[in-house]
C-alpha cells in the first residue's frame, strides 16, 4: 500500500462516487498536510508567533480551488444552525459585494475581513482551506506591517521558507491530483465561490461533470 499522500488521494477520488466520498478524500488529505506541516515544524524546530485568537492575517485575499470550497460547504450545512448559516449568508453577500468590482490585485493590496470569522477566531478552521493552513510568520510586527501597508507587496512575509515551500509544493501536488482526473483547478478567491457554493447546487453538479464550478466568483488567474 502506498504511503505518498498524493497517491492515496489519487486512489480516493479515483474511486469516490458519492459527496461523502469526495469529502473523506479531501479531509484525509488535509490530516497528510497537517501531519507535514507538525513534522517540518517539530524536526526543524521552527519558532512560530501564530496563536489562537491572532486574526492579522485574516484580511488577506484567500486563493482556494473548487474542491476545497465544497467540503467548505458540506462543513458549513452540517454544524452550522439555521440562524447561523443565514448571518453567514449575509456577511458572505456583503463581501461578494466589496469584493466582485475588484480585480483580484485590488483586492490583494485591500484588507477585506474574512466572512467566516467568529469574532478573532475562524468559523470553520477544521475545514479551512491549504492556502490558511500553510500560511504562518514568526514576527507579529511583521503581519501588523502586512495589515498596515496592504499596498506594500515587496516585503517579505515572515514565513520560514523551507517550511512554506515544503507546503506549497503539497498543497500543489494535491491540486494536480484533481487536476489529472478532469475536476475544475480554477484559482478562486474564497469567500466569493463559498457564496455561489453555498446558494446553488448546480455548482457541485457543475463540478463533478468537469465543468468550471464557479460562475460568479472572483478568479486568481494562474501562473
Amino acid at each position: 500500500m502506498s504511503h505518498d499522500p498524493a497517491q492515496i488521494l489519487a486512489d480516493n477520488l479515483h474511486h469516490a462516487k458519492t459527496v461523502g466520498d469526495f469529502d473523506r478524500a479531501a479531509r484525509e488529505a488535509l490530516q497528510s498536510f497537517d501531519a507535514l506541516n507538525e513534522r517540518i515544524i517539530e524536526t526543524t524546530g521552527v519558532k512560530l508567533a501564530c496563536g489562537a485568537g491572532c486574526s492579522v492575517c485574516c484580511s488577506l485575499r484567500v486563493d482556494v480551488f473548487a474542491h476545497e470550497v465544497f467540503l467548505l460547504a458540506h462543513h458549513i450545512w452540517s454544524h452550522f444552525s439555521g440562524e447561523e448559516l443565514a448571518a453567514l449568508l449575509e456577511r458572505l453577500e456583503a463581501h461578494e459585494g466589496r469584493v466582485l468590482p475588484m480585480t483580484p490585485y485590488e483586492h490583494a493590496t485591500t484588507n477585506v475581513r474574512c466572512p467566516l470569522l467568529r469574532g478573532n477566531f475562524c468559523g470553520v478552521y477544521a475545514a479551512r482551506p491549504h492556502s490558511c493552513r500553510r500560511h504562518h510568520s514568526q514576527d507579529l510586527a511583521a503581519c501588523q506591517y502586512t495589515f498596515d501597508h496592504p499596498t506594500d507587496l515587496e516585503t517579505p512575509a515572515a514565513h520560514d521558507r523551507a517550511l512554506y515551500r515544503a507546503l506549497t509544493e503539497a498543497m500543489i501536488q494535491g491540486a494536480e491530483q484533481y487536476a489529472q482526473l478532469g475536476f475544475d483547478h480554477t484559482i478562486y478567491e474564497l469567500g466569493t465561490a463559498l457564496a455561489e457554493a453555498l446558494r446553488d447546487p448546480a455548482c457541485w453538479t457543475r463540478w463533478r461533470n468537469g465543468e468550471q464550478a464557479f460562475l460568479r466568483a472572483s478568479v486568481t488567474p494562474a501562473g
